[in-house]
């Protein structure tokens, strides 16, 4: 489902979304049914996101979520069932950005003060280019964010064979969808000069 593009993992702004099946409903359950499908949308896209990240060499094996969606429980069951496992939910829904902030502020606390102890600056107050390397930095960013990040709930997968199927069935044509409108996309560009 796109309606402004597609940023990841296709990077593509042109990218449209469509509704297959469309009634002249206009009730209240054709709503709740489009609601549904946009949301499905959604977690097949977070599926799309993942799949291609562990294609690429990455583990993914738990989705974290933080900020206003992650409250809405359905959702996350539907991510957790979609992308088959489980999503991490957070202490507080509305402290996430803060948190972000104070173990980014922690992370460069740490790095300053290595830094200066290296350099035999005993104020704390000099700041050298980090020596960490990438990986050491990536480390220790863990580490903090490990030790100051409360736990949270944890919604794991429960989709049924039935729903696992259709959900696999879904995200099957969601992929293929990417592939048509691309193709289209090219014979509508070609046709048109």
């Amino acid at each position: 489902m796109y309606r402004a593009g597609n940023r990841s993992p296709v990077a593509d702004p042109r990218m449209r979304g469509s509704f297959v099946g469309l009634e002249l409903d206009d009730g209240l359950n054709d709503l709740a049914r489009k609601y549904n499908v946009t949301l499905e949308a959604i977690a097949l896209q977070t599926r799309h996101i993942v799949d291609e990240m562990n294609t690429k060499g990455h583990h993914i094996s738990a989705i974290y979520m933080s900020g206003g969606q992650a409250k809405n429980i359905p959702l996350m069951k539907l991510f957790a069932n979609t992308c088959g496992m489980p999503v991490v939910l957070p202490f507080e829904h509305s402290g996430a950005v803060v948190l972000g902030a104070a173990m980014l502020g922690r992370f460069a606390a740490e790095v300053s003060q290595r830094s200066a102890q290296g350099e035999g600056e005993g104020s704390g107050t000099y700041i050298a280019p980090c020596d960490l390397s990438g990986e050491q930095q990536g480390d220790l960013l863990w580490k903090i964010m490990v030790e100051m990040t409360p736990v949270g709930a944890l919604v794991a997968p429960s989709a049924s064979v039935k729903e696992k199927k259709l959900l696999g069935a879904k995200y099957k044509i969601f992929r293929e969808n990417i592939e048509i409108q691309k193709r289209w996309r090219k014979e509508m560009d070609e046709a048109s000069r």
